[in-house]
């Protein structure tokens, strides 16, 4: 006769009650125990929900995880979710582990899990995260930070392909897109975002208890004041042009909430669509202001009028006071600026939420276009202050005006979109963003159609693929080598125009072609084009090809800095500070360094 356990003579009640408490592998060490506790682990499936929302905190919205949360325990095969779920985080991680320590195929791995979604992003949140004595911390961080924005970027451009299709998608929604496409981190995730503006209308009405008892221009005009007192109210003449003021989640989330006028209207309009206010955008000119409508067949202050000529409506500036902003005013306005009456109805009007989207990645450009005006080249590691990070703000801008101008195929093939657009969007991706290549396959070879660019575009992907896939020649020390003298992982200083480099691969002598060569005039340097030539990347996120007689060594108490240190992952796994250089991640192609 077996003899049980003491705990086994529990009641299963009792057990499942105790079983919430353990984490997944003390659960599977408990089911170890005998058959009877087991079967009570397999068949409980309030246990491998619980495991199911402990454990993984992102889920990938085709799960429908709040319904399946909802609805009774048995609809779903819990145990058999949290099986799947763990099995994807351990993919996802021999996906990264492969992508750090193989220098081939990595297009492809980081394309495989991205097509995981949500479901891989908790586990690459805190790959990101991993500790600074990691062995591999630069290349871990590095690539895990590629795939998370790679799933991010995916689900930006959804919105943005629902906006251009005509779709009704929340204006808050389409602005925080641009977050997705550029950010990072547990607080970039559109539930978080939402919410925070829940919570932002629940504390309203705790601040105004009668609010729902006020007439619509009370409404309006105490949320304006509401969100005045928490900060909401524009930005400072010093800052007004920061890349960061054009992106709602950044403003949501800091202290100061600086924000353009466009954003502080968005935040606006969805804290009273949650309050039951109707308020949309008002595309004027310099400007963005609010429009609040009255409920049909009733004036802004409540009294009730049949059979009106369209909604009764007024205006406001979110951005500054808050105060309601006469017609009159911005009409006169309109007529000083020479604006016909006629026109002025497009002005005064709510403006559709793509023409929002448009008029954003406007703003991020002309930011980006002001920061390097200041930056001016003399500061080569200046993006790395700046948050969201410039390069990518100025490919989510494109991509946006690429997405949401309209799937119409005529639109998208015309010569003003090809040349407009499309190159500056395929530069960024080239330059810095080669892993998105899929989301080029899926959103944007479709919108070319027939468009002789886009089987240019399918050849080059195709052979970028390729090469990826192809493992690199290996180039060995040898006699013919002999005058290389610095090697692979090396910080130095140009000594011409004194930007901060590492060293990622060599060449004994110039192996550029001919027009590159008399182009950078490499036979006018003191040692022309016989002598050893570097691969190298700078601190400005530049890949270049440098003569020796340029490399400078950096002295030895010499750390790289935070710009260097954000690159280098892509090359290398961490910075030795006993022997003063990075460790190589590319063992393969240059074995002896």
């Amino acid at each position: 006769m077996e003899v049980r356990p003491a705990l086994a003579v529990l009641p299963a009640e009792i057990l499942e009650a105790i079983f919430l408490q353990l984490d997944y592998y003390s659960v599977v060490q408990a089911s170890q125990a005998c058959k009877h506790i087991r079967n009570i682990t397999a068949h409980a499936p309030v246990i491998w929900r619980h495991l199911c929302l402990t454990n993984f905190n992102y889920w990938d919205p085709h799960r429908h995880i709040q319904d399946k949360i909802a609805a009774p325990l048995s609809n779903t095969d819990w145990r058999e979710l949290f099986i799947e779920r763990y099995q994807i985080d351990k993919d996802t991680r021999h996906c990264l582990d492969r992508v750090i320590n193989t220098p081939h195929g990595r297009l492809q791995l980081i394309s495989d899990v991205a097509n995981y979604g949500y479901d891989a992003k908790g586990l690459l949140l805190r790959e990101w995260n991993c500790p600074d004595d990691a062995g591999d911390v630069l290349a871990r961080r590095f690539y895990a930070h590629v795939m998370l924005q790679r799933i991010q970027r995916e689900e930006a451009l959804r919105i943005w392909m629902h906006v251009g299709s005509g779709n009704d998608v929340p204006l808050e929604k389409v602005l925080f897109a641009f977050d997705l496409f550029t950010r990072v981190g547990d607080d970039v995730d559109l539930d978080v975002f939402t919410s925070k503006l829940d919570n932002l209308a629940k504390l309203m009405v705790a601040y105004h208890p009668n609010f729902h008892d006020l007439s619509t221009r009370q409404k309006a005009s105490a949320l304006a004041m509401f969100l005045h007192e928490r900060g909401f109210n524009g930005a400072p003449d010093d800052a007004y042009r920061n890349l960061r003021n054009s992106f709602i989640g950044l403003a949501l989330e800091s202290e100061d909430h600086h924000a353009l006028p466009l954003i502080h209207v968005a935040i606006y309009c969805a804290v009273a669509s949650r309050l039951g206010l109707d308020a949309r955008p008002c595309g004027y000119i310099y400007h963005v202001y609010c429009i609040v409508y009255a409920p049909e067949n009733h004036t802004l202050d409540g009294a009730y009028k049949p059979n009106s000529d369209g909604l009764d409506s007024m205006y406001l500036n979110p951005f500054g006071s808050g105060d309601e902003v006469e017609r009159s005013e911005l009409e006169r306005t309109l007529r000083d600026a020479g604006i016909p009456s006629e026109d002025h109805g497009v002005y005064l009007s709510a403006a559709p939420v793509c023409e929002m989207a448009l008029r954003t990645s406007r703003n991020i450009l002309n930011a980006v276009r002001t920061f390097r005006h200041h930056a001016d080249g003399r500061h080569h590691d200046a993006w790395a202050s700046v948050v969201p990070d410039v390069d990518a703000a100025v490919y989510a801008a494109v991509w946006a005006f690429v997405m949401v101008s309209g799937r119409s195929q005529a639109r998208l093939a015309s010569m003003e979109m090809w040349q407009r657009y499309l190159p500056r969007l395929l530069e960024s991706f080239q330059t810095y963003f080669p892993w998105d290549i899929t989301l080029l396959e899926k959103y944007l070879l479709p919108y070319l159609g027939s468009h002789p660019g886009a089987v240019r575009l399918a050849h080059f992907m195709q052979d970028l693929m390729t090469t990826d896939a192809q493992p690199k020649t290996p180039h060995r020390r040898g006699p013919e080598s002999s005058r290389v003298s610095f090697k692979v992982g090396q910080l130095f200083k140009h000594a011409r125009y004194g930007y901060e480099g590492v060293v990622t691969g060599w060449d004994p002598a110039c192996d550029a072609g001919e027009e590159w060569i008399s182009h950078m005039q490499v036979d006018e340097l003191p040692n022309g084009r016989n002598q050893s030539f570097y691969h190298i990347l700078a601190c400005d996120k530049s890949v270049r090809y440098v003569a020796e007689e340029n490399i400078r060594p950096v002295p030895p108490e010499t750390q790289p800095s935070k710009a260097i240190c954000m690159l280098a992952g892509r090359h290398f796994k961490r910075w030795d500070p006993e022997a003063r250089m990075f460790v190589s991640n590319v063992r393969h192609e240059y074995p002896d360094d």
